[in-house]
């Protein structure tokens, strides 16, 4: 897995020369540096990609003065930047007898605040609505889900022909009391006419998208539940477990531990129509994720004002403060004290919402893998208790 320990980051200003052929320029190089050793080591690896950055801005190339946080950093070459919290190591009483886990399991917290499980080997599939949307009704959505299209029994000219139809209305009647000297207030009679009627219509037609959403919404369980019983059956071998998460479905395959570069795991992205995003993570972090509590604005405390949507201090939580001075660094460890609070309010609040709802198990045959059965298994006890899946508490 590729989530370093040690985080820092290093900045600093650069002048080049003034010659016969070309004037001075400046230009300030910001750059992060990570470690599994030391904060020391994660700044000094920060000065040096500050050093080659310069060094290629010397040379005349084009580079980026700033990095700046990306939630997905499969482009940009640099480890998903997060807090780690805790290890855990599965199967635990393989340890005490010197037997090295089956797999490996780092809780960091991300960007916005929520606790998230990375794992080495045990495969988490997450799938998003909106990308099942676009799959499965492309004439109502776009691919990824995000933009809903107009259905195909609407037709533009359809929408439009009432519109054109009461302008020309209103362009007649006011041409006719323009000529008879009548009272405009036949006129506003009309167009109030008009709104109430339009009104109802786009009322109507709202009424009738969102009931075809919501039943577009119900048949994606079935959908992915289908999807899994088809897997299963093609490949006796494989096991799953679903879940349910406020935007989507979870997916544990339980019948093996896996690396995210295994064939067998692009097959699954695939068939099951995993979140790109996602992928593209996994790839890059050389792990799978799944978030283990509340998304923050999905909580009701940040709608009563109890607690702030955004964490503070998201991008200098890894900061020393203790080698900084003036007021940046008064401002920095306010921030980092805000953060600290932030954490514990979210923590005790959190407690209140479950990450995802269990769904079914859909199982082939056993493992011959005894140990990595046993890790699986432990990891999905695990999973389950911090997720809360079995609560009766609302999904966030």
């Amino acid at each position: 897995m590729l989530i370093p320990k040690y985080w820092a980051q290093h900045k600093q200003r650069f002048e080049s020369l003034e010659t016969s052929s070309k004037s001075s320029m400046q230009a300030t190089i910001k750059r992060y540096g990570w470690s599994d050793v030391s904060q020391a080591e994660a700044l000094s690896h920060a000065k040096s990609r500050v050093s080659e950055a310069h060094n290629c801005w010397l040379a005349g190339e084009d580079i980026l003065r700033r990095e700046r946080r990306e939630e997905y950093n499969a482009s940009n070459g640099i480890p998903i930047r997060e807090e780690i919290i805790s290890g855990h190591d599965f199967p635990e009483n393989e340890l005490s007898n010197n037997i090295a886990a089956e797999t490996q399991l780092i809780v960091t917290r991300n960007s916005y605040g929520a606790q998230v499980a990375n794992v080495d080997n045990i495969a988490i599939i997450d799938v998003d609505n909106k990308e099942l949307l676009g799959h499965l009704y492309p004439e109502h959505y776009s691919p990824n889900g995000f933009m809903p299209a107009i259905p195909t029994y609407q037709t533009k000219s359809s929408n439009k022909l009432p519109v054109w139809g009461f302008i020309i209305l209103f362009i007649f009647i006011a041409s006719v009391i323009a000529w008879l000297g009548l009272s405009w207030l036949w006129l506003l009679a009309v167009m109030v006419g008009a709104t109430t009627y339009l009104w109802q219509q786009a009322s109507q037609r709202d009424k009738a998208y969102m009931q075809k959403y919501t039943a577009e919404m119900n048949s994606l369980q079935p959908f992915i539940t289908d999807l899994i019983q088809q897997r299963v059956a093609n490949h006796p071998t494989e096991r799953f477990r679903l879940y349910q998460t406020p935007a989507g479905f979870r997916i544990i395959a339980t019948n093996n531990t896996v690396l995210p570069k295994d064939g067998v795991v692009t097959e699954w992205f695939e068939f099951f129509h995993a979140d790109t995003n996602y992928v593209r993570l996994c790839q890059a972090q050389q792990c799978f994720r799944a978030r283990l509590t509340a998304k923050p604005w999905r909580m009701a405390e940040v709608d009563n004002n109890n607690l702030a949507k955004d964490i503070p201090a998201k991008e200098f939580w890894f900061a020393d403060v203790s080698s900084q001075s003036g007021s940046n660094n008064e401002l920095q460890q306010t921030d980092l004290t805000e953060r600290k609070q932030w954490i514990t309010d979210y923590e005790g609040f959190a407690k209140g919402y479950r990450a995802c709802r269990y769904v079914e198990t859909f199982s082939g045959r056993n493992s011959n893998n005894h140990s990595a059965q046993l890790a699986i298994d432990e990891f999905i006890q695990w999973h389950d208790s911090v997720c809360q899946v079995e609560k009766e508490l609302p999904m966030a």
